[in-house]
């Protein structure tokens, strides 16, 4: 299996930090596990540097719960004294909810920023409810041409919980196999609110991936992203040993000290959005 998209992580030059290149700053890849049936990815935070990126991971994470127009909005009329307060109240309160989010946030971020590919729709902003799990796929994404044409869909799940489990990466795979039974729900969810903005000609593409992928006949990537607080160095030998892993299936982990009251911090006190 090859990653098709651009990868910055082999660049001579880090760009700035900045709310969309924070990932950069704060992992590194480590060396990945001889998996046969998949591609590892493992990850690690570079040493001192989540206070570094701490604020922009922030940022991240109100942006993928409120539009950016909304934040602006809010922050003209309440001024930076009062915006962050306004947010803490509206971000979710359930400790299982804000984690969900969070491995959500930081997968999606890491596909977009590492490797370029496009996320029209941030989906966490369409939730029912700010204290309850958003349905559907965690992460769906479009890898684009340069003519702006899909020509890959991606497609993922995100688990940020405390303790490693073989049943919560078995979980996320079989997520993804029904993911294509016939294609993913998350998708018609996307093109109806690309045609309400306006995004014709994209979701009109999005229609058309949906039909191919009915057909089992249009390039898709999956991707699994397990956030936990300390992991084995194979945490996805689980899924060597299942006959029907699914194709192109990308495997990232990461592990994160303190996880749960990281996680908490940055919902209980996000940072000032940018002017």
């Amino acid at each position: 299996m090859t990653t098709r998209a651009p990868n910055p992580e082999h660049d001579d030059a880090t760009p700035e930090l900045c709310r969309d290149t924070y990932d950069l700053h704060w992992l590194t890849p480590g060396t990945p596990q001889p998996y046969t049936q998949l591609e590892h990815h493992p990850l690690s935070e570079i040493e001192g540097s989540r206070e570094v990126i701490r604020d922009s991971l922030s940022r991240a994470i109100v942006d993928h719960h409120f539009h950016r127009r909304r934040i602006a909005d809010r922050l003209a009329a309440l001024g930076h004294t009062h915006v962050a307060r306004f947010f803490r109240e509206e971000l979710p309160r359930n400790d299982r909810t804000r984690k969900g989010n969070f491995g959500e946030v930081v997968a999606s971020e890491h596909v977009i920023q590492r490797y370029g590919y496009s996320m029209p729709v941030l989906k966490i902003r369409y939730r029912d409810s700010h204290n309850l799990p958003m349905r559907g796929e965690d992460i769906v994404a479009f890898e684009l041409n340069a003519q702006q044409q899909i020509q890959r869909v991606i497609v993922g799940e995100a688990k940020a919980v405390v303790r490693y489990g073989r049943a919560t990466v078995t979980q996320a795979h079989e997520r993804l196999q029904k993911a294509y039974q016939p294609r993913p729900m998350t998708l018609s969810m996307i093109a109806e609110i690309l045609y309400e903005v306006g995004n014709d000609q994209l979701e009109q593409q999005i229609d058309a991936v949906s039909d191919h992928l009915r057909s089992g006949h249009f390039p898709r990537d999956n991707w699994i992203f397990l956030i936990n607080q300390r992991q084995p160095d194979d945490p996805f030998r689980c899924l060597e040993d299942d006959q029907d892993v699914v194709p192109n299936l990308h495997c990232a982990n990461l592990s994160i000290s303190a996880l749960s009251e990281f996680v908490t911090d940055l919902f209980e006190n996000p940072a000032h959005p940018e002017p």
